[in-house]
């Protein structure tokens, strides 16, 4: 196996591999910000659905929306989240392990018949770490996250998002790495298959993406 497919392999699971992306529109909404958050939130879907070549609708005729993100200072406040207790029906359980772990974020896909995306949910808790960290950048990372099914740890090791500031930035900001960009864009080859946990899947997309030295000379796409 070539060094990207095997990159490509260790983002989706490794050993356990599961490639899963969606198979339809997008429709998202973005509770618990400010206008100017919910903003730079949308923005972030925005341009990653523009990568991958996702549609995005103002309704899902099922869900209304299928694409949701919350953002809260405290797990105790998702009980009282708009139509979250109807999706997570075990949410005070799940309040429960989080507070435990210490945890600051959480996602959970729901997958049509065929084992592509159908539904994202994505829990932030805005905690002092998290606000370490440029509001862009959480905002990118987290469309990126909702967009494929990463795996934690693959993802942790080689993150898609960076920092940069180019020629007429005054500050850095928040961008798609090349190289990611350019995955996202395999991913979503209508030729490649919305759901797979076939490893020679990895061939397929790395072939997509090309070599790793020819990504790394190319601009940014989001």
């Amino acid at each position: 196996m070539n060094p990207t497919a095997e990159r490509i392999q260790r983002l989706f699971g490794g050993d356990n591999f599961k490639f899963a992306r969606w198979s339809g529109t997008i429709s998202p909404v973005v509770v618990g910000l400010d206008d100017k958050g919910t903003q730079l939130f949308e923005e972030a879907i925005g341009a990653i659905a523009e990568v991958a070549g996702l549609k995005i609708d103002e309704i899902d005729p099922e869900m209304g929306a299928n694409m949701m993100v919350y953002i809260m200072g405290d797990w105790a406040h998702a009980t009282q989240a708009p139509n979250l207790p109807n999706f997570l029906p075990d949410l005070p359980a799940l309040i429960e392990r989080l507070n435990q772990a210490n945890a600051n974020r959480y996602r959970v896909f729901a997958f049509d018949d065929a084992g592509a995306i159908r539904a994202s949910i994505t829990l932030l808790r805005y905690d002092e770490q998290m606000q370490e960290a440029p509001v862009d950048y959480i905002a990118l990372t987290e469309a990126v996250l909702a967009t494929l099914v990463f795996d934690e740890r693959g993802v942790s090791d080689d993150r898609p998002v960076v920092m940069a500031k180019f020629d007429d930035d005054e500050f850095a900001r928040a961008v798609l790495s090349p190289w990611h960009a350019k995955l996202l864009k395999a991913a979503y080859d209508p030729t490649i298959p919305a759901a797979s946990g076939e490893v020679s899947l990895t061939m397929r997309l790395a072939a997509r993406v090309g070599n790793e030295d020819e990504t790394d000379e190319d601009d940014d796409d989001a």
